[in-house]
Order: structure tokens, then C-alpha cells, then sequence
């Protein structure tokens, strides 16, 4: 059975892969804070006014900074790979998995205010973001600092499968706004952001893998809304080159290969080391609606688009989500992914959450694994049951000849089986004029050339979890779904999960 892998946002692998993609790309092209004035300003004729502009000058100027600093620490116990789903209690001896995140930014800039109404700026911005792996035989073991290892030798501390990724990014944005008081009504902005990255994972006692990657990127971003309530649109362009090359702990010349290594000297390494290398380059949107009061209560519902290009193999990533923002509200970060090559596509339902209860588990996880009748998901949960922090993962594989074959499918046993199936788990399509809409769009999609309909197909499918159900039984197909479920308060487990009729 072929499957794509999907490297998503929290550090942690889809691992049922034939191709990967490798998403990380994501994590830093847009900046984690935005550029802000000090209430400081100053006219052409050098008279100083604080807190706001005066009113009285045609021109004056405002110094500006963008700061961003975040951390977290999660940790969970180690998986256990199963072919179904359960609950268990915690395994202690398969030890811990602890995933440590840091990003931290800074710039300063300038800005000029034009009859106080219109605001034309420039930032130049650096930052950096860690992210640090650490497999554990006990939840004392000693963690991993956030600093890069500057010398091999650092890596003996290192457990195999650690894993640090330690990325820098800089660049600059030039922005101009239009306010009325303290209020936004509009702010469009360009940037321009390179990217070095190096990422280090321990393979065995004394074999370690480094890959270096290097990344340029434009973006053009438009703001619209107050800050308790706004939309972001953003178009980026991006490229980026990696290698990765292996070193040996205990060869004495691989030292000073992995100092080259850190100072970026990727053609030395070319020169003296077997390695793979990978091109990739993207064209994206996206489209972000942010209700809230910043940093104390909010929710960002997001979607996105892009088109990819990986050593000459083109592909298609639609991503749709929302997260819940500021300390007065639990995490709660769900996407949806949907990645279309020319050989098949992949649909990912994927969650984050802490002070998880049986109510987030039901509805985020168990009930779309149920929904498509994948075996053991049909649990009902006692109440009151606290899970800590979860990721939960769920991801099916559809080939472009499963798809292809759906042109001579019966789409009236099609619609039979969704009734049944959306009347079972009462949901709303299971109304006769929602299920004749559904297989409709499906009969029409599949009656299309592929590039043509690989896109809503994906979507369809990611947002009517029964529709899938109803084609395979349908269709009689013997398919297995990934599913991954991450806990601190209960046994870990990955693998894979017959669908059953």
C-alpha cells in the first residue's frame, strides 16, 4: 500500500511513507510578532510628542520594534505501534518522548506618519527557532539545552533518535497602514527573508545525520480590521536547497567537517561526503481571520493553498485550521491536510491540545475515526476523564486509480451506504437532499481529468469523513488508516487501523 508522509508543525512524523514532504518550510514564513510604534513621535520641526501624534504636523516620524519570544515544553509517553486503537495505561519502560520549542525575534525600525491618519514604515527583522527532540528512558532523564552542539563530540551526550532543528531567519518588511485613532483599518506589507537551517539527529551511538538548508522568500501580506477582529491575505514565493550528510562520532576528520557544516561550507561537505540533496520550491496563499482580545482569549481560523515544485515533481498542499490564542483559553490547534501528487493524494485530520477532556478527544479524534468506521474507534468515554496534552493524527491514502475507478462506481449503492452512515452517527447529512448534493459533486469531480479535480475531490473528502466510508464499502476496498495518538497521561500509540463495513 502506498502512503505519503506528511513532517507536520509539532515536530512529530506521519511515519507510513513512500514520499515525504517536508512542511517546516511553513513554521517561519510568516513572523511570529509585528511591527509596533513607540508612542514617541517627532515632526519636521523637531517637537516631540508622546503618546500619539500631534495633530498639527503634515510629517513626523515614529520609532518602531517587533518583538516575539515563545517556548514550550511538552512531553509524552513513548508509542507503542499497534494495528488498532485503544486506551492503556502508561508503559513506563518504553520510556518518554520530551519536545522542547523556542522562537525568539527581533527588529527595529522607523516609521513616518503622514497627516496622522497614514503610516508608511520599514523593519528589519532577525530571528531564530529551536526545536529539540529528546527520547527519554524516564521523565527524570536530563533534557536537552536549546543552543546548538558547536563540536561533534557534544553529540555523545545525545540519545539515539535525538533530533534538533536549529533555524535563523532575517529580513526586512516595509509596510504602509491607515488608521483612524488608535484603530486599524488597513495594512498592506512586502518582505523579503532568507533562511539558514541546520538540523541533527543522532542515528545510532556514534552515526549522526546533519542537513543543511538554505531558503529565500517574498511575501506580500494585506491587513483589514481593528485587532479584536481582522483578516489577513498573504501570497508568498519561496525557494529552498538542502543536503544531508552523515558523520561518524568517532572519525576524526568528520570534527571538522561538522564545524564547516555549522558555518554553512556546504560545498566542502559536497566535496568529501556522499550526501542526497533536494530543491524545492512553492508558491502559496493564505487567508487568516483572527476574534479576540490578543494574548488573553481569541481564535484564528486559517486556509491556505500551495503549489510546490520538489526536485522537478509537482504537487498540490491545501491546509485548513484554527487555533485558539491567549492564556485565558485551552491549546486547541486542529488542521486539515490534504497533499495531491500526480500518483494519489493524502488526507490528514491533525490536533494539539492540553487540559484535554473526553469532550475534545470525541470530537476531534474519536468521532472521525468512527465516521469512517475505522476499527476500535467506536468507543463511547466515561466522563471526566483528563488526557493532559494530546496530538492526535488521523491519515488515509487515496490512489489516482482508486479515484479513476470511481467512473464506473454505482453512485446510487453510494448514496445508500452514506445515508446509512450519516444516520448512524447523526450527522447532517444524512438528510436525503444533503446526501443527493454530496454524491452528486462526487459523480461530477471524478468525471473530470485529474488535475482538474484532485483539489475538491481532497476537500470533499477531508470535510465529509462518511463519504469516504461510503466509497470504500462501496467500492469494496481493503484500506488501513495511520492514526497517531500522543499523551502524557496515557500510553502513546502509532499505526495503522483497518476500515470495516
Amino acid at each position: 500500500m502506498k502512503l505519503i508522509a506528511l513532517l507536520l508543525f509539532l515536530g512529530s512524523t506521519l511515519a507510513f511513507a513512500q514520499d515525504t514532504l517536508d512542511v517546516r518550510f511553513l513554521q517561519v514564513q510568516r513572523t511570529s510578532s509585528s511591527a509596533f510604534a513607540v508612542p514617541i513621535s517627532v515632526n519636521t520641526q523637531g517637537e516631540i510628542s508622546l503618546f500619539g501624534h500631534n495633530g498639527t504636523s503634515e510629517l513626523s516620524f515614529q520609532p518602531t520594534l517587533q518583538l516575539g519570544f515563545t517556548r514550550a515544553v511538552i512531553e509524552y509517553s513513548a508509542p507503542v505501534l499497534l494495528n488498532r486503537f485503544n486506551f492503556y495505561p502508561i508503559q513506563q519502560e518504553l520510556g518518554w518522548i520530551e519536545v522542547k520549542r523556542q522562537r525568539i525575534e527581533f527588529g527595529m525600525g522607523l516609521s513616518s506618519i503622514i497627516k496622522s491618519a497614514t503610516t508608511i514604515g520599514l523593519i528589519p527583522y532577525k530571528g531564530s527557532m529551536q526545536t529539540i527532540i529528546r527520547h527519554k528512558s524516564s521523565q527524570l532523564e536530563k533534557s536537552l539545552p536549546f543552543r546548538m552542539p558547536k563540536r561533534l563530540e557534544d553529540l555523545r551526550a545525545w540519545n539515539e533518535h535525538d533530533q534538533g532543528t536549529f533555524q535563523t531567519y532575517g529580513g526586512i518588511q516595509a509596510y504602509a497602514g491607515l488608521f483612524a485613532g488608535v484603530v486599524d483599518i488597513a495594512t498592506v506589507s512586502f518582505g523579503i527573508q532568507n533562511q539558514f537551517q541546520v538540523e541533527i539527529k543522532k542515528l545510532t551511538d556514534h552515526q549522526i545525520s546533519i542537513s543543511i538548508r538554505e531558503e529565500n522568500l517574498n511575501s506580500r501580506e494585506l491587513k483589514l480590521g481593528p485587532w479584536i477582529s481582522s483578516a489577513t491575505f498573504a501570497k508568498f514565493n519561496g525557494k529552498r536547497f538542502s543536503a544531508v550528510f552523515k558523520l561518524d562520532i568517532n572519525n576524526s576528520e568528520h570534527h571538522d567537517l561538522f564545524e564547516e557544516a555549522l558555518d554553512g561550507n556546504i560545498m566542502l561537505l559536497q566535496e568529501r561526503l556522499p550526501h542526497k540533496s533536494q530543491k524545492l520550491s512553492w508558491v502559496g496563499n493564505d487567508r487568516h481571520f483572527y476574534f479576540g482580545i490578543p494574548s488573553v482569549a481569541g481564535k484564528t481560523i486559517s486556509s491556505a493553498h500551495y503549489e510546490l515544485d520538489e526536485d522537478g515533481v509537482e504537487a498540490d498542499l491545501d491546509i485548513k485550521g484554527s487555533k485558539n490564542k491567549g492564556y485565558l483559553t485551552p491549546l486547541r490547534n486542529h488542521h486539515n491536510f490534504v497533499y495531491q501528487t500526480e500518483q494519489g493524494m493524502v488526507v490528514v485530520w491533525s490536533s494539539e491540545m492540553n487540559k484535554t477532556n473526553e469532550k475534545a478527544i470525541e470530537k476531534n479524534f474519536l468521532s472521525k475515526g468512527r465516521i469512517m468506521g475505522i476499527k476500535n474507534f467506536d468507543r463511547d468515554l466515561p466522563n471526566n476523564i483528563k488526557f493532559g496534552s494530546v496530538i492526535t493524527q488521523i491519515g488515509i491514502h487515496v490512489s489516482r486509480k482508486e479515484v479513476n475507478s470511481l467512473k464506473l462506481a454505482n453512485f446510487e449503492l453510494v448514496a445508500t451506504y452514506l445515508k446509512e452512515r450519516c444516520e448512524k452517527e447523526k450527522l447532517s447529512c444524512r438528510k436525503d437532499n444533503n446526501v443527493k448534493k454530496l454524491t452528486t459533486k462526487l459523480k461530477d469531480l471524478v468525471s473530470k481529468p485529474w488535475l482538474e479535480m484532485r483539489g475538491e475531490f481532497g476537500q470533499l473528502m477531508i470535510k465529509e469523513p462518511a463519504l469516504i466510508h461510503a466509497v470504500i464499502k462501496a467500492m469494496n476496498y481493503k484500506k488501513e488508516v495511520y492514526f497517531k495518538f500522543l499523551s502524557e497521561s496515557y500510553q502513546s500509540m502509532e499505526g495503522s487501523s483497518p476500515i470495516e463495513f
